[in-house]
């Protein structure tokens, strides 16, 4: 798939990415930050089931959204950086749709939700590629996964394999979000430390 040309952080990105590190660090947060929602706003659906809205984090979610003038910035952490990573695409998923609402079809899991391959030159176009043919795999068969595991991950060629579990959108039961037109180079940053690992990527809304 054709890439968008690489673009550096603008230092005002920069330094609110590191503003939302130290924030962390001055709380004395070592696992899991505090979302930005600490009473995440809800909807019904037609049979009832109460949905957190797409763009908030579900409880216990590991992966939040920070501001951004034109865009949106995906965090997500985890304990190694494949563990991130399963987390930042669900992060992009949950600003499309509720994942909440999402439930788990075997059949449309097993057709449309395995050995999605990421393939790049550096851990940054690896993380591109990564994100990229998830958005493209939802482009083209409309699959919204509720988790995402990675299978296969390699810093020497630069090749990550993921699968995922969900099922295809429905708008009658799935709410709508808002559109990730692109993943971008913008702001890109992975800070890995011993036991912990937080991605940030901005993407095209």
């Amino acid at each position: 798939m054709t890439t968008n040309p690489r673009r550096e952080p603008s230092l005002d990105l920069q330094r609110q990415i590191d503003d939302s590190i130290a924030a962390r660090k001055r709380s004395n947060i070592s696992s899991i930050p505090t979302l930005i929602s600490s009473s995440p706003s809800t909807e019904t659906d037609s049979a009832g089931k109460t949905n957190v809205e797409p763009g908030v984090p579900p409880d216990g979610a590991q992966f939040e959204y920070l501001n951004h003038p034109a865009d949106i910035i995906l965090h997500s952490w985890g304990e190694d950086l494949p563990q991130a990573l399963s987390n930042l695409a669900l992060c992009m998923f949950g600003y499309i749709t509720s994942l909440d609402s999402i439930e788990i079809n075997e059949a449309q899991s097993s057709g449309h939700g395995k050995d999605i391959t990421g393939q790049g030159h550096d851990l940054h176009s690896l993380i591109y590629s990564f994100l990229d043919e998830w958005l493209f795999n939802f482009h083209d068969s409309g699959f919204v996964p509720k988790e995402v595991d990675v299978s296969e991950f390699s810093g020497d060629v630069w090749r990550i394999v993921s699968s995922g579990n969900g099922e295809l959108m429905d708008i009658s039961r799935h709410p709508q979000g808002t559109e990730i037109k692109a993943i971008t180079y913008s702001g890109m940053r992975v800070d890995e430390r011993k036991g912990r690992c937080d991605v940030f990527v901005v993407v095209d809304i």
